[in-house]
């Protein structure tokens, strides 16, 4: 047992409240709530959720540990992304939306996908291309997190997901910061994705999820 569950067995109350306020605190985080860079204390995000030090303290090393924020001298800060980051980061995206999406193929070409599920993923980019159309950046982020996380969910595989939305987490703080100054957030590959998967062409959902992220890194690169 690690030093940290050695404080909290045998606590459940404790531990319930840590876990709620680790919820709380990275909803609030990939939300936009607290900006890149900015400087958390115990005291105030106690008072922001109305809990007690001992839970937030708790979160905090949690979120810490996701690489959401980092520990300095005078409490935690929002953690941001460098360039190198970024381009890590959507190097592994990359490799895992090309995974989500042979496996979600693969998956309907197996004939293990409901119709609903597959409704579900056509909606979330048809959800994208409303939100473009309207001129809402932020809408359209929200709606491409959605569609991203219903492609892996059609995969099947938790561990899949799992690691997926610690990537997307990370893009969201900094995303939200500069969402307004982006160019044209709307996935052009996002149709072809799906086509692919609806039709079981697992070389094409491959091809296509490929070209989605080259597409991303690109307006990455011109910011």
């Amino acid at each position: 047992m690690d030093s940290r569950n050695s404080r909290t067995a045998g606590r459940p109350g404790i531990q319930n409240n840590a876990e709620v306020a680790y919820r709380r605190l990275r909803e609030k985080l990939v939300a936009g709530d607290y900006e890149a860079g900015q400087r958390l204390t115990e005291l105030g995000l106690c008072d922001d959720l109305g809990m007690s030090r001992t839970p937030v303290r708790e979160a905090l090393r949690r979120l810490q540990s996701d690489g959401l924020v980092a520990a300095t001298g005078r409490g935690v800060v929002v953690n941001s992304l460098s360039a190198d980051d970024i381009r890590y980061a959507l190097e592994l995206h990359g490799a895992l939306d090309m995974l989500a999406a042979r496996l979600s193929a693969q998956a309907q070409h197996d004939g293990r996908l409901a119709p609903a599920q597959l409704a579900e993923l056509q909606t979330a980019a048809e959800q994208v291309a409303v939100s473009a159309e309207r001129g809402d950046p932020a809408a359209v982020w929200a709606a491409n997190l959605e569609f991203h996380r219903c492609l892996t969910r059609l995969s099947g595989n938790p561990l899949l997901e799992e690691a997926s939305d610690r990537i997307w987490d990370r893009f969201a703080i900094v995303s939200k910061s500069n969402i307004s100054h982006r160019g044209d957030l709307t996935p052009r590959a996002h149709s072809g994705i799906v086509e692919a998967i609806v039709a079981g062409d697992v070389v094409a959902a491959e091809r296509a999820a490929a070209e989605h992220v080259r597409e991303a890194a690109a307006r990455y690169a011109t910011e």
